[in-house]
């Protein structure tokens, strides 16, 4: 590719771009996020089966697993 056809290219724009506020730069200006709840594994063995039909429940509710195994724990607590 000739320099000709670069035309342009690397080149800062001679004026700042307006940005809408919530994308200016907001350094130093933002506290930290909250720590994330640390999370330990749980390991146990279910059948191919099951662990399709979990997979799918979750994923036809948009959830992760662990999300759908804590509202499942929560249901059977409220049943007892």
């Amino acid at each position: 590719m000739a320099k000709a056809e670069r035309k342009g290219e690397g080149k800062l724009p001679s004026k700042p771009a307006d940005l809408a506020p919530h994308l200016i730069g907001t350094k130093g200006k933002v506290g930290r996020p909250p720590a994330a709840v640390p999370h330990e594994p749980l390991t146990f063995k279910v059948t191919s089966a099951f662990k399709r039909e979990f997979r799918m429940a979750a994923a036809d509710r948009g959830i992760r697993l662990n999300a759908l195994l804590a509202e499942a724990f929560e249901a059977w607590k409220a049943r007892a």
